[in-house]
């Protein structure tokens, strides 16, 4: 079990390595990316360009385990 601890692990580590790369792949291929940017939800363009689409959601922080319902 200690090897699949250590498998996530790296794997956290690495997340935002692996992120950064997905994101700026999905730029150089002439797509736009939309992320959330201080609180609203922003469309950004390959040539660096961004346009608010709305106000993101408010976070939730749920406990391991609780049960959602997805509408």
């Amino acid at each position: 079990m200690t090897n699949k601890l250590d498998a996530e692990q790296r794997f956290a580590k690495n997340t935002a390595r692996y992120t950064r790369r997905a994101y700026n792949a999905s730029l150089s291929s002439g797509q736009t990316v939309i992320e959330v940017v201080d609180g609203n939800l922003v469309e950004t363009y390959p040539n660096g360009t961004r346009h608010i689409l709305k106000k993101a959601p408010p976070k939730h922080k749920v406990s391991a385990g609780m049960k959602l319902k997805v509408t």
